[in-house]
């Protein structure tokens, strides 16, 4: 039986998450660099909304702005991101199954 390629094994999850930068390197950012990540973010999930690296990653950066309340402005988008997920936080279309 052929797996999924959207299957992860949780040895793969743990590089993944590895790999991408790491929520202590996101937490010590100036704010401008966290405006940057999240931009970067918010093109990269537009264009594959069900990539796993980029649902780790999101998920890191959203709760560091959280964490951080840069302002209350990205405190509610990062709520709402945790709450509703990236589909409904950025509009984006939920891919068909």
């Amino acid at each position: 039986m052929k797996q999924s390629n959207k299957i992860v094994s949780l040895c793969e999850y743990r590089d993944l998450k590895n790999q991408m930068l790491t929520k202590d390197k996101l937490f010590y950012m100036e704010k401008a660099e966290l405006l940057d990540e999240l931009i970067q973010y918010y093109e990269a999930i537009k264009k594959d909304p069900c990539n796993i690296e980029l649902a780790l990653f999101g998920e890191d950066l959203m709760d560091v702005i959280s964490q951080r309340a840069l302002t209350r402005e990205l405190y509610e988008l990062a709520e709402d991101y945790q709450e509703k997920g990236p589909h409904k936080v950025f509009n984006l279309e939920k891919p068909s199954k």
